[in-house]
This record gives structure tokens, C-alpha cells and sequence, in this order.
């Protein structure tokens, strides 16, 4: 019997758009000759306890605990340890996954997806060439930018969309506008909702009716309402925090969509939305999300902490609902053609194909984190003891 490709992704737990990433690219693979697993990396300093939700295609879902007290390559160790065998494929998110390839020389082949438009994933991706494969860049900029760092990897960037299901939408009616806005922790300054509660100040004064769905952890509900315009008060629904799915299940019923976060890169959540038919109206980020957003044709573009630009747009789509319809659809049919949930997925799985059919030069182990007490020779108890005193 042919042995299945083994997959195995690496995730930190801290959810967000890689877990969706994650969780859609295992949804939605079709070939019946790869199996996909899991492993959660938990600094079990910052969070003893990590419940792990069921990703629906793992053929197992593994937490590997560990210190940021231990010896790095004690850990490196203990976490190659849950790979099979130098045949399976390790498919890296983030630093551990490629600190454990890189100091252990691992033969495995790698293939790290880059997320964001950032200076980190760029320092990741170049400081571990050597044992990275394959690189994924899930937007257009991201690949420009990548292949201007690293001129001699090109043939082997790739640029390509993560996957998004279909949402279906709805075509809505409703007569107060409805803007939704959820994110992981509303106390996260990057996300700026601060400025959700000043455009709902704004429109307070408007003799409009508008409604908002917010959706998001780090506030106590009594904290949450302390923050509203008693006028906006019976016009706001506040849901805590919610599942993936549950947020999904809301979106076909928002005529907007609301991200003024002053940085990101290519929202899983913007592409959500639009599938559902929610019109962005967001910072703009240099990250790709210019692929998805035209202005006045798929959402609008609004300046850092520009309240009177957002609600200048929320405004028109309110007086004009034959536009609100025709960016809707628009969105639909945008999002949908670039997220393709089958395609994209089989897109991503290619590329692992591909780099096992390569040939590969031996890879060197190259110590790429870690101080002096972060030596291979150097048993655990010893590192771990001194930085315990320290």
C-alpha cells in the first residue's frame, strides 16, 4: 500500500486568521493521498492550559508544552520527536517550528506560509532559507517583496490565496444600516476600537438609524457599555467573545464591515466578510489587501483614526442602498474568485508535491536562537536550574 504524504502544521495558540488558515487548508483538502495533522506549541509560562478545538480533516491534533526556561534545543528535541519520520512535510506558521528545522538540521522538507506584510515573517523567511523549501505568500505584495529579498529562492516562492468557504449571503433589507466589527481582544490597540466607539458618536447625532454588532473578548459586558453614548445604547449588540462560527453565522445579515486597525495584513476576517456581502470600510494596509478593495467599487479606504472619512462613508451606503447592493455583490464576487476554497487548497498541497520531487542539498544545523545556556551539549536540568536562580 502506498504510504500517505504526512502533513503537519504548527500553530502557537494563539488563534486568529492562522488557525483559520489552518482549519480551511485541512477542511478542504481533497486528495486522498495526504494525511494532515497538528501540533499546538504552548509556552506553558504564559499558558499552563490550552484546550484544543476539533479541526475538522486532522488526522491527529497534538499540544507540545514547553519553557521558555528550558535549553532551546532541548526543546527543539522534544518537539521533533512528534514528526514521524524526515519524509513528512513540516508546514511552518511561525519561529519555533522553523528555530527546531534550523538548529537540529533537520532533513525534512519545509515549507513556511508567509502571513503578513511585516518585517517579521521577511526576518523569519531569510534568516532560515537554508532550511526552508518553499515559501507561500498569501498575497501579491508579499511575494514582490519576498522575491526582491531573496532574488535566488524565486523559483520557489509562491504566491497563493488561502482558502475561504462560501458564505452564503442574503440579499438584505435592512432599515437601520447594520456594521459589524469583531476582532480576537477589543483591549488591543492595533485594532482600534476606540475608534468604533467615536464613528458611533458621530452618527449618534444622525437622525439615521444604524445598528452594530460588535463581537470580541478582553472587556467585562458593564466595561463595554460604560464606553456607548446612551443614545447608541439600544442600537449596539455586544456579543463577547465568539466562535468562528458563530461570527460567520452573523454575517450575512451586516451591510458593513468595520477594521480601522492601524496595522494587518490580509484579513481572514476582511475575506469573510465579503463573501458574506458586508462592505469593507477599513484602513488601508500595505499588505494586499489592495487585491480585494477597490474604492467606490468593492469598499472604501479610510485614514488611521479618520472618524469624520468613516462616517462620511457610512453615510453614502445609508442614503444610497442601490450602491450599498452593487458593492455587495461586487465584494461576492471578489472575494469568492481569489479565496476559492477547493482550488486554493489544491494550489497549497502542489507546492508540497513539488518540493518533494526536488532535489534538495543536505541541510546543515545552524544555531539561529538561543544564548550561551542554549548549547546542544548542555543537559536541560542545567539551563533550566540557572535561569530558575536568575
Amino acid at each position: 500500500m502506498h504510504k500517505k504524504l504526512q502533513v503537519y502544521h504548527f500553530h502557537n495558540g494563539s488563534g486568529g486568521g492562522v488557525l483559520s488558515v489552518i482549519r480551511n487548508l485541512l477542511r478542504f483538502s481533497k486528495n486522498p493521498s495526504i494525511e494532515n495533522h497538528v501540533i499546538f506549541t504552548i509556552n506553558k509560562d504564559v499558558k499552563p492550559v490550552y484546550t484544543v478545538e476539533h479541526l475538522e480533516g486532522a488526522k491527529s491534533q497534538q499540544v507540545f508544552y514547553y519553557s521558555s526556561k528550558w535549553n532551546f534545543y532541548h526543546t527543539c528535541r522534544q518537539l521533533a520527536k512528534l514528526l514521524p519520520d524526515d519524509k513528512a512535510i513540516i508546514v511552518a506558521h511561525d519561529w519555533l517550528e522553523l528555530g527546531m528545522a534550523s538548529n537540529l538540521g533537520l532533513q525534512n522538507p519545509v515549507v513556511q506560509i508567509v502571513h503578513g506584510n511585516y518585517v517579521y515573517y521577511y526576518q523569519l523567511a531569510m534568516g532560515h532559507s537554508a532550511a526552508v523549501d518553499a515559501y507561500i505568500c498569501i498575497s501579491q505584495k508579499i511575494d514582490i517583496t519576498l522575491k526582491e529579498k531573496l532574488p535566488t529562492r524565486n523559483d520557489n516562492i509562491f504566491c497563493i490565496h488561502f482558502p475561504v468557504p462560501i458564505i452564503e449571503a442574503t440579499k438584505k433589507n435592512n432599515e437601520a444600516l447594520h456594521l459589524i466589527y469583531y476582532v480576537g481582544n477589543l483591549k488591543d490597540n492595533n485594532k482600534q476600537f476606540a475608534t468604533i466607539v467615536d464613528i458611533a458618536n458621530e452618527l449618534s447625532n444622525d437622525a439615521a438609524d444604524f445598528f452594530f454588532t460588535i463581537a470580541g473578548g478582553g472587556m467585562t459586558t458593564q466595561n463595554f457599555f460604560d464606553l456607548w453614548p446612551m443614545s447608541m445604547k439600544d442600537r449596539v449588540d455586544y456579543k463577547g467573545q465568539q466562535t468562528n462560527e458563530a461570527i460567520i453565522a452573523m454575517l450575512p445579515a451586516q451591510d458593513i464591515f468595520l477594521l480601522p486597525s492601524l496595522s494587518e495584513g490580509l484579513p481572514v476576517s476582511l475575506v469573510e466578510a465579503m463573501k458574506a456581502g458586508a462592505v469593507p470600510v477599513v484602513t488601508c494596509w500595505d499588505g494586499g489587501v489592495s487585491e480585494l478593495i477597490s474604492p467606490g467599487v468593492t469598499g472604501y479606504y479610510c485614514k488611521p483614526g479618520a472618524i469624520a472619512e468613516y462616517v462620511s462613508c457610512i453615510k453614502k451606503l445609508q442614503t444610497n442602498r442601490k450602491l450599498l447592493q452593487e458593492l455587495s455583490d461586487n465584494c461576492i464576487q471578489k472575494a469568492n474568485a481569489l479565496f476559492d476554497s477547493v482550488n486554493n487548497t489544491k494550489q497549497f498541497e502542489e507546492v508540497y508535491f513539488k518540493i518533494l520531487t526536488q532535489k534538495r542539498k543536505k541541510k546543515v544545523a545552524e544555531k539561529m536562537y538561543g544564548s550561551r545556556l542554549d548549547e546542544a551539549m548542555i543537559p536541560n536540568g542545567v539551563t533550566k536550574m540557572i535561569r530558575w536562580i536568575r
